[in-house]
This record gives structure tokens, sequence and C-alpha cells, in this order.
């Protein structure tokens, strides 16, 4: 089964997902996002744009990373919900948000950041411990997209 673990990280408002894997692992990705943020009563609007954003962010982990386990994370703060994705690396030569400026990203297949740059009211990567990064978007509930 591809979902190897799942736990209450901090709490009823934070949730953590540990994937092998898989090209399965973005529709999963939708899922948990969609059934934890149901649960803290988010709007509908908000669940899709968290799933859209999650959806590309596996995506983008899947693709070019070498992990063996995407770790996914769910969290609703007092103003914005984070999703966030961690993987083992190897991290990109040049940093994510370089990419949504160039018109690299506009070949097919390459639109993802910028989708998530569009939908998110904020977004990074961060370096983790070893060669990982963690990827992750906020998103402010009820701000126009």
């Amino acid at each position: 089964m591809t979902p190897v673990s799942a736990s209450a990280a901090n709490g009823p408002d934070s949730r953590v997902y540990v994937f092998d894997r898989a090209p399965t692992v973005p529709a999963l990705a939708r899922r948990r996002v969609r059934a934890a943020l149901t649960a803290w009563q988010v709007s509908p609007d908000d669940i899709e744009t968290a799933e859209q954003v999650i959806a590309e962010i596996a995506a983008n982990a899947i693709e070019h990373t070498q992990s063996l386990r995407i770790r996914l994370e769910v969290e609703r703060h007092p103003d914005e919900i984070q999703v966030a994705v961690r993987d083992s690396g190897p991290r990109p030569q040049t940093s994510l948000a370089a990419r949504t400026d160039s018109n690299a990203d506009l070949e097919e297949g390459g639109r993802g950041l910028l989708l998530v740059h569009a939908l998110a009211t904020r977004w990074g990567a961060d370096p983790t411990p070893g060669n990982g990064l963690r990827v992750w978007a906020a998103i402010r509930p009820g701000a126009p997209k």
C-alpha cells in the first residue's frame, strides 16, 4: 500500500502523511488534503485550491527528485492553511522561485509552479537536513484567486 504512515502531528489542526514514491502520490495527496480540510470545515473553494496546489507540489517531488518517500504536511492556522511536501532530494540547481520567472516554465509540462504561484497567497521552498527540500504553500481562506 502506498501510504506508509499518517499521524496528527501537532494536535487536531495538523496532519502528516508519508507515502512511498509512486505515480499515484499526487492523487493520494489531494485526497488526504480534502479529508483534513473537510474535517476542519474549510470552504469547498479553499479545499479545491489546496488540492490543486498540493497535487502540483507532489507531482514535482515525484518527477524531479529521487526520494523514496514523500512527506505531506497539512496545517490549519488561524489566518491560513498551509500544505507542504518534503522530499529527500536532490535539490534543484536553481531556486524554485526563479523558475516561475523564467520562460522555461512555459514549456509543455513546466507550468506547475506557475499554478502554485497563482493560487497560493504565498509559497516557498526551504532546504531540509541532508539534500532534501520542503516546498510549501499558504492559502488564506476566502482570498480572491
